[in-house]
Formats: C-alpha cells, structure tokens, sequence
C-alpha cells in the first residue's frame, strides 16, 4: 500500500519548527521547502479542467511522511504564498489524499499527493526525499535538492520565492 516506512526514522521537529524568513537570510527552512516542492509541482502538473474547459489551478496534497501534522504557520504560509499556483491542502493522514469511491483510487480532485520526508536543519541547499502519487499505488520516489535564492533588493513580499528545487533524481 502506502510507502510509509521512512515514517519509522522521521523524527516531528523538522517539519514543526517555523521560521518563515530562512531563506531570506540565505538558507533554506521548513515553509521555504516546502513552498519550493509545491512550486516545482505545478510547474509540472497538468492543469485541472473544470465542466466548462477551463484550466483551473492544480491541487496539491502536502502530507508529512511520518504522519505528524505539519505546524500550521507553515501550512498557512505554503497555502497563502501559493494561492495563484495551486490549490494546496494539507492532510494530517496520507489516506485523507485518496478517493476510496473510484476505482484505483486516485488522489482527491485529480490532484497529486506530496509525501514529504524530513526537512533537515536550515541551510543553504538542502535535500528532502518526497514520495509522490497519483493514485494509492502508483507513486514515485524523489529526491529533491533545495537551494536558497536571494530575494529582490527591498522586498519584503512573503510570497516571492526564496527557494527553489535545483535538482530532482531517484534516491
């Protein structure tokens, strides 16, 4: 079923610690991350059509990979950063993702699921394993390189970027 077995060695502080401005100061912490995954995300999404063919924004689930619930100032600065990007929602249970009543099971509102692993200490690149899935059983393991970027000269914007994924390859 689900790949939850790097829950086993996760440990809840990296993703419960929220310092949202990190990556201003040059490194790479947990909202940063994770809006920076996101990103990358949509960039690679199909975009979800609505009854009347219009492209809508894509839906992301973010999910903690060792079940724990993802501090809320993070979620509120992901989702608020992202809100022009994607649809982003959180979920305290990787099931939560999944629509039991179709067949296969696919993620909720032809969205996708992010399983994120531990985010480490901040720094200016990072590395995060984030497993993720279309339907319950088809999923793909990714590694993710994070890296800090500098934020335009007198901004001040929260929801320009500071961080992005330089390089994604199987674990």
């Amino acid at each position: 079923m689900l790949r939850l077995a790097v829950a086993a060695v996760i440990t809840v502080a990296p993703l419960a610690a929220c310092d949202n401005d990190d990556a201003a100061d040059g490194v790479v912490g947990p909202a940063d991350a994770i809006r920076a995954i996101v990103a990358w995300q949509a960039d690679e999404q199909e975009p979800v059509l609505d009854d009347g063919g219009e492209a809508g924004l894509p839906v992301i689930f973010v999910v903690a990979g060792d079940g724990a619930t993802i501090d809320v100032g993070v979620q509120a600065d992901v989702a608020s950063a992202m809100v022009d990007t994607a649809t982003v929602r959180f979920a305290d249970d990787a099931e939560d993702a999944f629509d039991p009543d179709v067949e296969g099971e696919p993620v909720r509102d032809s969205g996708v699921m992010l399983l994120v692993g531990p985010i480490p200490e901040a720094r200016r690149t990072i590395s995060v394993e984030v497993d993720r899935y279309q339907t319950v059983d088809d999923w793909e393991a990714l590694q993710m390189e994070i890296t800090a970027d500098a934020r335009p000269t007198g901004t001040d914007d929260e929801s320009v970027s500071v961080a992005s994924v330089t390089a994604v390859t199987p674990p």
